[in-house]
């Protein structure tokens, strides 16, 4: 009977102890994690350049009466046969580089609301950018003045978009309801073009400073368009970095080292942080206006998918450069704007980063 019971007890106690090891198999704690690095991640690096031409001279000497004007260097050219210029002048026509796949088109938009640039459509010169006063019977007769809400669309002979906006058909750029302007014996010199432009510097036909952010995903580590979706998690618009709080993400910067990071808090996450970095300034010593992460600082992210992830800003400038070689120190940096970092996510759901 005893050797029974022993036999019973024996049954159960082995029993239990499958049943509770079973049990616990499947909570064995949090999913490892791994460290991943994400490299040269753009911070909506601006790729637009916008200048104010002045008095641009429709020169009666040049050779075939045109003057030619390349908007990269804000100067005239004087080879009209090249590929550097992108828009000349002569008389009330404005001609594109056609000669070199040039070309111009005016879009009835107002310049700040031009946004993106047409692909086709272009052609090889323009007069329709003005209206003609004639015999006005109210203002200044006989007069040239560029079209409201219109906007001439150059593509350069690399293949570049930018737009322009006339402003003024005279020297100086004058008063055009003063009485000097009115009256036709003191009205400034004709055939002086000033206008304003923006020239997309990338292959895009974006024609407007990007406000918007970089969003990256850090589980795919890669980087997202649609900004109203859940798939980012971070973005990055130059030194200020943004959760997907629209999607109930957040974060939050901690005083501890990375690798120091066990668990990511629970609250206090926010929209941005903006203290991840140091600006060097005029510093004494080191590299002068400098962005510069800060040491044994860490940024922990609550993402869209309600999982956790701790980063190490490592750079901001392009390729991770040396900030204390003697290059850097005597500004000879690469572009900025440009996060390398590293990261690890707990992809099953806690808080624990061990």
């Amino acid at each position: 009977m005893n050797s029974l019971n022993n036999k019973l007890t024996l049954l159960v106690t082995v029993l239990a102890f499958g049943f509770f090891a079973c049990e616990d198999s499947g909570s064995n704690g949090p999913a490892p994690v791994e460290g991943q690095m994400a490299e040269d991640i753009p911070a909506n690096v601006n790729t637009m350049s916008e200048f104010t031409a002045s008095d641009v001279q429709d020169n009666p000497d040049n050779k075939e009466n045109y003057t030619f004007f390349d908007f990269e260097t804000g100067a005239t050219v004087s080879d009209s046969l090249s590929a550097d210029w992108d828009i000349a002048f002569s008389g009330t026509t404005i001609l594109a580089n056609s000669g070199n796949d040039g070309g111009i088109q005016l879009v009835e938009t107002a310049y700040d609301d031009v946004d993106t640039a047409p692909t086709t459509g272009f052609e090889a010169s323009n007069t329709s950018w003005y209206t003609y006063t004639g015999e006005a019977p109210n203002g200044p007769k006989h007069a040239i003045f560029p079209n409201e809400d219109e906007t001439l669309i150059i593509k350069t002979s690399t293949g570049k978009y930018a737009k322009v906006r006339m402003i003024s058909y005279y020297e100086g750029n004058p008063d055009t309801e003063s009485d000097e302007f009115e009256n036709m014996l003191t009205r400034p010199a004709s055939q002086y073009f000033t206008f304003e432009y923006a020239l997309q510097n990338a292959e895009s036909t974006q024609l407007y400073h990007e406000d918007s952010f970089t969003y990256y995903d850090l589980e795919t580590g890669e980087m997202v368009s649609d900004s109203s979706s859940s798939q980012w998690d971070i973005g990055f618009n130059a030194t200020t970095i943004i959760a997907n709080t629209k999607n109930s993400g957040g974060i939050q910067s901690l005083n501890i080292a990375y690798s120091d990071v066990d668990e990511a808090p629970i609250s206090s996450y926010e929209e941005s942080v903006t203290d991840w970095y140091l600006y060097t300034g005029e510093a004494p010593t080191g590299p002068k206006h400098a962005i510069l992460p800060k040491d044994n600082l860490t940024l922990v992210l609550k993402t869209a998918s309600d999982i956790y992830a701790k980063i190490r800003i490592i750079s901001y400038y392009k390729g991770n450069p040396d900030t204390s070689s003697e290059d850097f120190i005597n500004f000879i940096r690469p572009e900025s704007r440009y996060y390398t970092f590293e990261y690890a996510v707990q992809t099953d759901g806690s808080t624990s980063f061990e």
